[in-house]
Order: C-alpha cells, then structure tokens, then sequence
C-alpha cells in the first residue's frame, strides 16, 4: 500500500514525539528508572568535576569526593555512593579510567566523553557536531529543524556544552531557530555562546543576546562605513564617521561585540579561536549550522565531529555538510569513527585527529 506524503510526515513526526518523550535518565512508563541511569548520574558528577579541574588548572589529586565530608580531595578514585564502590582513577600515561562496577551504560557514557576529559589545561580542542535525517538534511527547504534528531542527542548535546567553555554557531542558526544554548537538561555549567555574525545580522532580542544566564561574544567584522556621509554641516569625514559607526557596536542586547579579522567572505575562524583562547576558552563545541560546522572541518579545524543520523526521510531541504568538491575517492577523509546509540538515532563519532586520506 502506497502511503499519501502527508500521513508518512504524519507518521514520521508523531515517532520523532514518542522517541524523543524521555531522556535515559528518565522513569520509564512502568515507573521504573533504565538499568544504568543511577550510575550514569553518579558518573556524570564526576565528569563536571574532572572538567572543573581542567578549567581551573588543578592536578588530579584535587578531584573531590562526592559525598565524603569537608570536601575531602584524593588522588584515587571517588566513590559514587552507590555502594558498588564505582569510581574513577587517574592513571600517567592513560588519563581517566574508569575503576570498580559500573553498568554498562555509564561505561558507554564515559567512552564518548573521555576525549574532552582527557584535555590538557589550556588544550585547545574543537568538537562539532550537526544532526541530520538518514538523507543527510538538517532542516526542511523551510528551515524546521525541531526535532530531527530524539531527546537522547539533546541531552547529549546538553552534556557537550557542559564539558566545553564555548558553544559556537552561526547566525543564520540563531536566527532560524532562535535557541538557548544553556545546558538546563542536564546538571552542569553554561558554557560561552559565541556567535559568527559577520554581516550584523543579530538583533538585542534574540534570546542569546537577550538573556543573562551566560556570556554571548558576537564576532563580528568591522563596520565600513562610505568615505563620506553627508550631514547638518556637509560631508563627515571619514575617521569621524568611522568612530561613530563603530561606538554603538560594543554590544547586541546584553551580548558583547567583538571585532573579528576577514577572511574570504567570511570571519577568519583561525584567528576567532585565537581570540577565544585569550580569554580562556580552549575546549570548543561547534554546533551549527551546516556552513558554520563545514567552515571549521575545510580549513583543518575541528579535532573531532559527531554527526548525529535519525531514521528520519525528509527528501529536500537543508544539507548538512557542504564541502568543496572532491573527485577522487582516494582524496576524501577517512577518519577513525566509532558509533554510539540514542535511541533511535546513531551518533557517529569521527576522530580527524587520527583521519587518512584514502584507504
């Protein structure tokens, strides 16, 4: 039987809905938590603090022990509290391991984030990510892009902005889908949002630059105002015009406006990571859209991309990545992967530190 387009639509977003009704944290509807969610929220715990030392430049030692009294410090592993005597230790040579019984869903857990637990304080490191239909899209022809992907990878990506000091998008993204880009479904702090913004696009109201919750930087290319500009008085001279042009750019709302170099038609991303990194921010998550995450993996930026694929068939629309053409399969990057499961979905983690061209 042939189905009508709009009921398979039908069919397809009222999956999306059930999916993407709980997250692995959540009761089920017995009631009855997952296998593995405690320890998960156990080791998530210990995640953020592994990731506090990281910011703060602490050694290993000074990882602290949830729930031991006095804030107690130890070099071995904390234990969870769950009485299976769980933990993490710290190893020279091989970071972070995880020690004693945990479920098999927190091993997991620990593996797809162990890259950015593993970082170096100062490290520079750049995680993108995009979510995409099994056809490669990441929004109709008309911008919809809520939800393609479950509540699985939005508690993922809730997770990455946690780990990492920055979250970078572009801003036909802010624009489009207006988001938050808080980490308010999982525990954990917010990290900076950072907005590629070269052609001045973004306005005070967008929540991004509207709310107070985090910081939000504005790169932005600097204004070129014409060699003169008529007034009261005649012409304006340039160096006056350009001053007065360039004063009310400081901030977007309660964002700051921060002057970024060209570089074709666009911002030089090399120098914006640069920048950030002057003012502490080395752990990076790219996070859309499709030209912003592509931009960073042509010019050799990203260090890791997670590509996540739902069992979604839109047909047309937005694509996802958007490279320059390659004609020879022995040119494109095979980079070391591995797959996680998200429910519905498939997280494909791409390592292109270790990528090859060819085979």
């Amino acid at each position: 039987m042939t189905r009508h387009p709009a009921a398979v639509k039908s069919v397809a977003a009222e999956r999306l809905r059930t999916a993407g009704a709980r997250s692995s944290a959540q009761p089920d509807e017995a009631g009855e938590e997952p296998a593995g969610a405690g320890d998960c929220d156990a080791l998530w715990a210990l995640c953020l603090e592994i990731a506090r030392l990281r910011r703060h430049r602490l050694p290993p030692s000074a990882l602290a022990r949830p729930g031991a009294g006095g804030g107690e410090r130890g070099t071995h592993a904390p234990r969870t509290g769950a009485g299976n005597g769980a933990g993490v230790d710290w190893h020279p040579g091989r970071g972070w391991v995880l020690a004693g019984d945990w479920s098999l869903d927190a091993r997991g857990m620990f593996d797809l984030y162990r890259p950015l637990l593993a970082l170096e304080p100062a490290e520079r490191y750049v995680l993108g990510h995009l979510g995409q239909s099994i056809d490669g899209r990441i929004a109709t022809s008309s911008g919809d892009s809520c939800f393609i992907n479950g509540q699985e990878n939005l508690v993922h990506m809730h997770r990455l902005r946690a780990l990492c000091d920055a979250v970078v998008v572009g801003a036909t993204t802010v624009l489009a889908d207006d988001p938050q880009l808080t980490t308010r479904l999982v525990p954990g702090p917010h990290a900076t949002r950072v907005v590629i913004d070269p052609s001045r696009r973004l306005t005070p109201g967008c929540r991004v630059c509207s709310d107070d919750r985090c910081p939000t930087l504005v790169a932005r290319l600097p204004a070129q105002p014409p060699a003169h500009r008529a007034g009261a008085g005649g012409a304006v001279p340039l160096e006056k015009q350009a001053a007065r042009d360039d004063a009310p750019a400081q901030r977007c709302g309660r964002a700051e406006v921060i002057p970024a170099a060209a570089s074709g038609t666009g911002i030089d991303l090399r120098g914006l990571l640069d920048t950030l990194a002057d003012r502490g921010l080395h752990a990076i998550l790219v996070e859309g859209g499709g030209i912003t995450v592509s931009r960073f993996l042509e010019q050799g930026l990203l260090d890791r991309l997670q590509i996540a694929i739902a069992p979604v068939i839109i047909g047309s629309g937005r694509q996802g990545l958007q490279l320059p053409e390659v004609l020879a399969l022995n040119d494109c990057l095979r980079p070391s992967c591995r797959q996680h499961r998200m429910g519905p979905d498939t997280l494909w983690d791409l390592d292109l530190r270790a990528g090859v061209a060819g085979s």
